[in-house]
């Protein structure tokens, strides 16, 4: 009984020991760690930098001028570029769409960007004369001048605007037209591409009709609201089918406003 009362004492003064030192050695390791840290951040962070960029996407500029936009020139400290940062400095750039960008230990960052695609072309009236602008289906203008004219791509017309830079947006109540010529040029690229100009014609604040030039007619169309496949398939049947009839001559223009074709007689004289 007396040896079990000495074992147990020892036990616990053992553990008394073991409890007292405890504190000390989890500020000691707590201070190896953070002294550990001050080294590395002091001493080899510094040392590294990001030496391998690799950037994927097809976009309309130069690597050199793609990295000045994205806050990447020379070779920044791997820890102090912000992934975060980068992706908002390039989608702040009107021309790319959106971005990606990943870093890998201890050198390397990753570049994935989409750049904006040309939906349509409009003019804009400046005091350098008459400027061709660029828009994707979400209405930005990213492109303006000389690269902006493409032959192959309608023209929105009947657009005023206030300001030309880059960046701009067309009014916001085209959007729903914007979509429609996605949708015509993703899912029926031939009758995206079988008319030459849009026309927009304003109603009031928000409403408008949409005058349609095809491309092998002379003869346009006017429609308001959605411009589906199944509407501009229609509209160019009627116009085949009258050009046939040499018909079309004797035509102003063609109303699919309605569920019923209306056709304006062209005035004499």
């Amino acid at each position: 009984m007396a040896d079990n009362i000495l074992y147990e004492g020892r036990v616990l003064e053992k553990r008394g020991r073991w409890a007292g030192r405890l504190p000390g050695l989890i500020i000691g390791l707590v201070l190896a760690v953070l002294a550990g840290q001050g080294v590395f951040h002091l001493l080899l962070a510094p040392k590294l930098r990001i030496s391998r960029i690799i950037v994927e996407g097809e976009l309309p500029l130069d690597r050199g001028r793609l990295l000045s936009i994205a806050g990447l020139e020379g070779r920044p400290q791997f820890f102090a570029v912000r992934e975060e940062t980068v992706r908002r400095n390039l989608e702040a750039w009107p021309g790319i769409k959106s971005a990606v960008v990943e870093k890998s230990f201890p050198d390397s960052l990753r570049i994935r960007a989409q750049a904006r695609r040309p939906l349509a072309v409009a003019f804009a009236e400046t005091g350098k004369g008459t400027l061709p602008l660029a828009f994707d289906e979400e209405g930005v203008v990213f492109s303006i001048g000389a690269a902006a004219a493409d032959p192959a791509l309608p023209v929105l017309s009947g657009i005023r605007f206030e300001g030309v830079r880059a960046g701009v947006r067309l009014p916001g109540m085209l959007e729903g037209l914007l979509r429609d010529l996605h949708a015509l040029r993703t899912g029926a690229p031939a009758v995206f591409g079988s008319f030459s100009e849009l026309r927009i014609v304003r109603k009031g604040e928000e409403a408008f009709e949409i005058l349609l030039y095809p491309v092998h007619f002379r003869t346009p169309i006017r429609m308001e609201g959605a411009l589906t496949e199944e509407r501009c398939k229609m509209a160019l049947m009627v116009l085949d089918v009258m050009s046939r009839e040499n018909l079309l001559d004797k035509l102003e223009e063609i109303d699919f406003r309605t569920g019923d074709i209306i056709y304006r007689i062209r005035k004499e004289g």
